[in-house]
């Protein structure tokens, strides 16, 4: 199963049925005059074209993107381990290729967070950013264009214990599932936020040491999967996203620090929404190229910081990514480099009044986690516990000064239904050694408990109160306990049905 560039003949990824194509999404197919057109100028053989024109309209398998702190654990304990090279996706190495037979977006591993699918070529700005590596620990980093999270979760993990991220969806009705995914990474080292990046730019000038954009395009990377037209190739539309690219890029540069680094990324192959961006931020921007070594096998033609993963060479739908850096300017005193909070804060206003906890909420996280909010909030550098009407939230420690104003979203610890207060999922699926959650009251399930639980059922306990249900020291979700069965709290849109896996019955 494993991949490479330009091998003679690949093995295919038979995947989970996440990786299948819709029933009701048609795939568009192009031919080789349309598809040079689109790649224009980079040139291509005829043969190339064909083969590239063909595989643009085929379905390619997603990948898993296993979690950081869990990724030597998933690797070596499935039973399939020997089956796989070290390396499935040359370009990132903590992912793995689906092995044949196992239903990943219906097994408990999924639902324990131990990765995330995604297509193999959505991992080359993560690449870019060395987010497999510990090049981003401490760092501040925004991730600008945030939702669903295949990005943002693969940055957050790579944060280390003392960074933090910045989750920016312009689009409010992506939020959502952005605050989901973002949560089953286990960390509480992150804010969402739902601004243009111009007003973000106005916001935070001169905050991030790190700033992925992940910008909207033209997609056509999409067409396989049934989510963009041929519309995607014409000039008008790639003209279109090329000008609203570049307001994104000039609001990213206004929001990272001299010195900082732009990581820029598309799902497509026109050159306008890819190398022609790099040569204006360098150009209009002065932006330095910051070329990444270890993606010199697919480097750009066109741009020696830019990079191409393409569906008929490299198992994917096809992207680009590319790094820069923001030049610190020559004579200018160092502590002018660096961003100071305080004058923000002094020209925009005192900090946003914290709304106090409701006493039955307060009441709750005492009983439930052990921990007094009202004396966490008094103890300075503390966690920092915000109501923001029927949801509470809880920044980490060492959390920036500006999550306290009221466009930011935190990691959620508690919600209200009518006049009761419940802890939230999020709140359940933090690490064990979370020091919010970790003398929460725990209980182990087995295989099939997990599974019953996961699709909706009770779970025997003879405890009593909120319990975080565990599989194999993995939490799943809450339980609230009467002494005889826990009763279901998983929310409904993480609930499924567990599949029964080749990988789990060879395994027994």
């Amino acid at each position: 199963m494993s991949r490479s560039r330009k091998g003679s003949k690949k093995a295919s990824r038979k995947s989970s049925a996440s990786s299948k194509p819709s029933a009701n999404r048609k795939t568009v197919e192009l031919d080789a005059e349309q598809v040079s057109a689109a790649i224009a100028p980079i040139e291509l053989p005829k043969d190339e074209l064909e083969r590239l024109a063909a595989a643009m309209s085929q379905r390619h398998a997603n990948v898993m993107r296993v979690r950081r702190d869990r990724t030597d654990a998933f690797r070596f304990s499935r039973s399939d381990a020997g089956k796989l090279n070290s390396i499935d996706v040359p370009w990132y190495p903590l992912a793995l290729a689906i092995p044949d037979g196992f239903h990943a977006s219906r097994s408990v591993d999924f639902a324990a967070g131990e990765f995330y699918l995604q297509d193999a070529g959505s991992l080359l700005a993560l690449a870019a950013a060395e987010a497999h590596t510990d090049s981003l620990s401490g760092q501040l980093v925004c991730d600008l264009c945030a939702a669903p999270g295949g990005k943002a979760t693969g940055l957050l993990e790579a944060l280390g214990d003392d960074g933090f991220l910045l989750a920016n969806e312009p689009i409010r009705s992506r939020v959502a599932p952005l605050a989901y995914n973002l949560s089953r990474t286990g960390s509480d080292r992150y804010a969402i936020s739902s601004e243009d990046p111009d007003a973000l730019a106005e916001k935070l000038p001169g905050v991030f040491d790190t700033i992925l954009i992940d910008a909207p395009c033209s997609g056509q990377a999409l067409l396989s999967r049934g989510r963009q037209s041929k519309g995607a190739v014409n000039e008008s539309m790639v003209a279109t996203n090329a000008a609203r690219q570049q307001r994104i890029l000039a609001a990213a540069h206004k929001l990272l620090r001299p010195g900082g680094t732009i990581v820029y990324s598309t799902c497509t192959f026109a050159v306008a929404e890819n190398e022609d961006q790099i040569n204006w931020m360098i150009r209009e921007l002065e932006m330095q190229p910051f070329p990444v070594s270890t993606l010199s096998d697919y480097q750009s033609p066109l741009a020696d910081c830019g990079y191409r993963v393409w569906p008929h060479r490299d198992e994917c739908a096809g992207a680009f990514a590319a790094r820069l850096t923001k030049p610190i300017v020559v004579g200018e005193p160092e502590e002018a480099a660096e961003f100071s909070e305080a004058p923000w804060l002094l020209r925009r206003g005192v900090l946003q009044s914290e709304q106090p906890l409701d006493s039955d909420c307060d009441e709750l996280i005492q009983s439930v986690l052990g921990v007094s909010p009202s004396e966490a909030d008094a103890e300075e550098g503390s966690v920092f516990f915000r109501q923001r009407d029927w949801i509470a939230e809880a920044f980490c420690k060492g959390a920036p000064e500006w999550v306290k104003q009221d466009w930011t979203i935190g990691p959620e610890v508690a919600h209200r239904t009518g006049q009761t207060w419940k802890p939230s999922h999020a709140c359940a699926l933090r690490h064990t050694s979370d020091p919010l959650t970790v003398n929460a009251a725990r209980i182990e399930l087995n295989d099939t408990e997990a599974a019953t639980f996961l699709a909706g059922g009770t779970v025997p306990t003879d405890l009593r109160g909120w319990l975080i249900v565990q599989h194999q020291n993995r939490p799943l979700g809450w339980v609230k306990a009467d002494g005889r069965i826990g009763k279901n709290h998983l929310p409904t849109h993480a609930r499924m049905q567990v599949a029964k896996n080749v990988t789990q019955e060879q395994s027994t």
